[in-house]
């Protein structure tokens, strides 16, 4: 009799290790996690799990607290803090947090993203600006630095524009030139003044006037002098006849 009671309270024994360690090995659906050795419900995308399953009770669930997210179904009893966008960092709010997705950061405007997590950009880091001599031959993005290219030769830029001028042509547009220009800057004309012009165009005629003038003043005087000459000749000629 002792014998059999052996024999039943071990048979016992191995099934309730069997059953425990069926449980603990088993393998519970991609919908559903294990908890106390029950599979239990996952809680949908949005909330936590406040108590996991029974025999007799399905899993509980709750939504996640303000400042909280859950993306997707899960068995967690606590939701994931929402991502804070650090401006000390140069990043500002791309979308907000909700109690299905977290926040999606993203870089300032006139900066590009350094450090990206897959996700959200967590820092980032000003365009740099292209010097006095150069252009802007590739524009920033949210995910590259601006690149700059030197200007060729009789054109110029501030480090502004995205392609370089070219010089103005003073004397094409019958300007003045006053200063030529450079890589940074351009040249600059001014307008012809009339009145000087006019000036020399006078000066010019009075002075070429005062020469013709001067030239038939010599010949006269040539000739006048040649009349003298010719006639003191005549007056000798007839003292010493």
């Amino acid at each position: 009799m002792t014998s059999g009671g052996n024999s039943l309270t071990a048979a016992v024994l191995l099934i309730i290790m069997m059953k425990v360690f069926s449980v603990l090995t088993q393998s519970c659906r991609s919908t559903m996690y294990q908890a106390q050795g029950l599979c239990c419900s996952k809680c949908p995308a949005g909330n936590r799990v406040k108590t996991d399953c029974t025999e007799t009770a399905h899993t509980s669930c709750v939504a996640c607290e303000d400042g909280t997210h859950m993306d997707k179904p899960s068995g967690l009893k606590q939701c994931t803090h929402c991502t804070i966008c650090d401006l000390n960092l140069n990043v500002k709010k791309k979308r907000a947090c909700t109690t299905t997705s977290d926040t999606i950061c993203e870089p300032r405007d006139g900066f590009y993203c350094v450090d990206y997590d897959g996700v959200h950009c967590v820092e980032a880091q000003e365009h740099k600006p292209c010097n006095p001599g150069e252009y802007i031959s590739q524009a920033g993005t949210a995910f590259r630095d601006t690149e700059c290219s030197v200007c060729s030769y009789g054109t110029f830029s501030d480090g502004t524009l995205k392609f370089c001028r070219p010089h103005r042509p003073c004397e094409s547009l019958n300007l003045k030139l006053i200063r030529p220009g450079n890589a940074t800057t351009d040249a600059q004309c001014e307008e012809q003044d009339e009145n000087v012009v006019l000036s020399w165009v006078i000066t010019g005629c009075l002075l070429l006037i005062l020469l013709i003038v001067i030239l038939i003043a010599l010949c006269l005087c040539r000739k006048e002098i040649g009349c003298l000459k010719r006639g003191e000749s005549n007056r000798t000629m007839k003292i010493l006849s």
